[in-house]
């Protein structure tokens, strides 16, 4: 996606509706300005105005991205393509951040069984607690991280099985 590209799309498809920069600002709520910087290249739209700037000037989200009009078939083909791709990359994500939250907990269980043994559990009361509060939740750790790689690995394998 090139800026300078897009934002010449922008002023076209701006300027075919008839509309200043401001009054594109306005529904947008953004200010001319950024309409500005955009139409001269400078930067790009937040990806969160790309489905309202296409509703806008009437165009299509591919369009806006190419910086080109395109038939109405390609475009909503490619719209597809995109939408699937992007969801594919969330998914992805989603994974990543679940296997990252067992690697985490599973870390942390280490961390603490081995710090349980070599904190000596002592003859007080409250060294007693506290001896048993870490080996606690050094178990309580272990048990999540392991239920967080079985959860990843059924999801896993259910998407795979679609």
């Amino acid at each position: 996606m090139d800026a300078k590209i897009t934002g010449k799309f922008i002023a076209d498809a701006r300027k075919r509706k008839k509309m200043t920069q401001a009054e594109l600002g306005e529904s947008l709520h953004v200010t001319d300005k950024a309409v500005s910087k955009w139409e001269c290249g400078k930067c790009l739209p937040d990806s969160s105005l790309l489905e309202e700037i296409s509703k806008v000037l009437e165009v299509s989200i591919y369009e806006l991205l190419k910086g080109e009009y395109i038939e109405q078939e390609a475009a909503e083909a490619e719209n597809t393509k995109i939408v699937s791709t992007l969801f594919q990359e969330v998914q992805k994500l989603k994974k990543n951040t679940t296997l990252a939250g067992a690697l985490c907990a599973i870390l942390i269980s280490f961390i603490t069984a081995i710090y349980s043994l070599l904190w000596p559990s002592g003859e007080r009361a409250y060294e007693q607690f506290f001896a048993g509060f870490v080996k606690g939740v050094s178990a309580a750790s272990l048990i999540v991280g392991i239920f967080l790689i079985f959860y990843a690995w059924v999801k896993f394998a259910e998407r795979n099985t679609d």
